[in-house]
């Protein structure tokens, strides 16, 4: 495991993609983050090609995807273009809560508000309110 984890140290420190096989597809990715939450290795990629075990594939453009860094297998760095992926200022990764390395700031997820999905407000059910004499 700590191979894999030096190789994709390697790949954020050098803005590499990777290419690897996690849950029985092969993947595409830019890593950006390599950490630990509660423990376990993992690191938050934007994963720009390649299979997905979700039901509605892999959106053109890529997403967002947090790898368990001990199931990666096949693992390879190559050089090619940098996705920088992007954020919407709707919330913050989850993905790991102790960072060992992270990409550089003109290599961050781009700002992009404008793509984030709307807003559906939660339903607040209607309650009878008691009123009291004071």
């Amino acid at each position: 495991m700590e191979d894999t984890a030096e190789t994709i140290r390697h790949a954020i420190n050098n803005h590499l993609q990777l290419t690897f096989s996690y849950n029985g597809y092969p993947r595409e990715a830019c890593p950006h983050l390599l950490g630990r939450k509660e423990g376990v290795w993992q690191s938050l990629m934007w994963q720009f090609a390649g299979g997905t075990s979700q039901d509605e594939g892999l959106p053109e453009g890529g997403m967002w995807r947090c790898f368990e860094v001990s199931g990666i297998s096949n693992l390879n760095s190559r050089p090619g273009e940098w996705f920088r992926g992007y954020e919407t200022g709707r919330g913050e990764q989850h993905c790991v809560d102790w960072i060992d390395t992270s990409v550089d700031p003109d290599h961050r997820a781009e700002f992009r508000p404008d793509l984030a999905k709307p807003h559906k407000p939660r339903r607040v059910s209607a309650r009878r309110v008691r009123r009291t004499r004071w």
